[in-house]
């Protein structure tokens, strides 16, 4: 779950009573990483969020899991108020007081009631009929996964992009990343047994690193799948001493991370509401009114709600529509791609989102903050961003060069068990030498591969102001070099050349002494399946 700076707001100033008085959820919150963004198209979003936010003095946005969340919220109620296993399945308001059916037939009694049953709410169907939930066109597999990107000081969220799918990736602390992989099919798929992690694989076949190591790393069992729905907004909320608050009224597309941050700005306001009722009940002695309460809590809502929802609907169909080049999609004209002319509406997403996205977003991140009194007009300087967020939002370079990792050749192909892992120094004076044999005699890291094309002393590899360069000795069957779009060129011999993450290296032109270039917060474990050793990260 995404605390974005307005839901934030509400946790550390007023929020409600029992927040106050344990203020341990933003104590936790405060222990995980400000967020850097990566998006898959450079859309800058994200980074105006940020700005925005510290600009009006909002806590920066944090990222924690769900399941902590809940168990976090259910400690400061009280876990003794919470009763499971109890769902409701009809009521009966008589102006006086609420009744609450549940379907192990017990009933309870209230002064008001307060549907947040989620998206197939039964206050809901009571309340308002039935009505269908609509459904986005897309599936969601979403994990969990112990592991620590090597860029996790630099980004913390990661959206990328594809025609027709996409994958989110996002740190939630404690050495655990959360992702989620969305993609266009019919409702109702279901996987065969321990199949979703196969299948991922293949939808995402060909996708960068960064993908396919969080799937890889993630456990068949901590993969789940769901159907996106949501529901159209709604201007009927409540009526007489019931209304609805979160998903039983508002389901939204979760392409804004403003799902559940709706649902804690509803009862911020329901319960200001309410508030307002009890101390004029003191002034005038006369009974809570608590009916005129729940309609001005829904008034102040409606509206707000509604724009969201819509603005979650516009960002769920600019990611799913995504085409990085002219000809995706396009069936006969698909050559096209090759050619890699950058696709019009990606341009104009742009410049669209350049121009109107700070607006928005001052608007959605910031939209409580003047109900907040008292709330100190500035970020504490540990929230915020790192002075160099905007420089990588701009220069890959920079952005690679902050990798707190280490760098490493990983082998690749079918037949790798004779092969070792490199591991490359950053010391500017200890490069490496790869060749046919070890030459104890040079001065930095020699490394042998024993394979029939590789030459004696075929290449070199050192590393410079945080890049790092091969060179190839004059080899005889050369040293080639795949970049991330899949181009592979043989490289001329004596000149320095700069490989990047991800790229493939070939030392020789028989596959037989392929490398990939991973960077990792710390050695790949060796698993069964040597492959898949760099995915396995601690």
């Amino acid at each position: 779950s995404e605390v974005k700076g307005n839901t934030g707001d509400l946790f550390r100033y007023r929020a409600m009573p029992w927040l106050l008085w344990k203020p341990l959820i933003w104590r936790w919150l405060s222990r995980l990483w400000l967020l850097g963004v990566s998006l898959g198209i450079g859309l800058m979003g994200s980074l105006m969020g940020c700005l925005v936010i510290v600009e009006r003095g909002l806590p920066v946005t944090r990222v924690i899991s769900r399941m902590t969340l809940q168990q976090i919220l259910a400690e400061a109620v009280g876990e003794e108020l919470i009763m499971n296993e109890s769902n409701v399945v009809g009521f009966e308001d008589d102006g006086n007081k609420v009744t609450v059916f549940l379907e192990n037939g017990q009933s309870y009694e209230g002064d008001l009631l307060v549907g947040a049953d989620g998206i197939w709410s039964k206050v809901r169907k009571a309340l308002l009929g039935s009505d269908a939930a609509v459904y986005s066109g897309y599936t969601c597999y979403t994990g969990i996964a112990d592991f620590v990107p090597a860029d996790i000081n630099t980004i913390g969220y990661r959206v990328f992009l594809g025609h027709k799918q996409y994958f989110v990736s996002s740190d939630v602390g404690a050495g655990k990343m959360q992702w989620y992989a969305f993609h266009k099919e019919p409702p109702g798929g279901v996987d065969g047994p321990n199949g979703k992690k196969q299948r991922l694989l293949e939808i995402f076949a060909g996708w960068c690193d960064n993908v396919i190591d969080l799937i890889l790393a993630t456990d068949e069992e901590a993969i789940l799948r769901r159907d996106i729905y949501d529901r159209r907004p709604s201007f009927t909320w409540g009526r007489g001493r019931v209304t609805l608050l979160g998903d039983s009224i508002h389901a939204m597309q979760p392409n804004m991370g403003q799902g559940g941050c709706m649902a804690i700005e509803d009862a911020y306001q329901l319960a200001l509401e309410l508030d307002k009722a009890w101390q004029k009940s003191i002034e005038t002695g006369k009974p809570i009114d608590v009916v005129s309460s729940l309609r001005s809590y829904e008034r102040a809502r409606i509206l707000r709600v509604a724009a969201i929802h819509g603005m979650a609907r516009m960002a769920a169909m600019m990611a799913s529509t995504y085409k990085a080049y002219l000809g995706v999609g396009l069936g006969p004209l698909s050559f096209l791609t090759k050619l890699r002319i950058p696709h019009p509406g990606r341009v104009g997403g742009r410049v669209f989102i350049s121009r109107a996205m700070p607006l928005m977003l001052s608007w959605v991140l910031g939209g409580n903050s003047e109900k907040l009194e008292g709330r100190v007009p500035s970020c504490r300087l540990s929230e915020k961003a790192s002075d160099q967020l905007q420089r990588w939002f701009q220069d890959d370079d920079a952005l690679e060069r902050a990798l707190g990792g280490e760098w490493f050749l990983i082998p690749q192909g079918d037949d790798t068990e004779a092969l070792p892992t490199i591991s490359l120094s950053r010391d500017e004076n200890r490069p490496t030498l790869i060749g046919r044999v070890s030459h104890e005699d040079f001065p930095g890291i020699s490394v042998a591969l024993p394979c029939p094309q590789v030459s004696e002393r075929h290449a070199e590899i050192s590393c410079k102001d945080g890049a790092y360069f091969v060179t190839d000795l004059r080899s005889e069957h050369g040293t080639w070099i795949s970049d991330n779009e899949g181009r592979r060129h043989r490289l001329p011999p004596n000149f320095p050349t700069r490989f990047h993450p991800s790229f493939v290296i070939e030392f020789g032109g028989d596959k037989k002494a392929v490398f990939r270039v991973k960077v990792l917060k710390a050695p790949p474990k060796v698993t069964e399946h040597k492959s898949e050793m760099a995915l396995q990260t601690v």
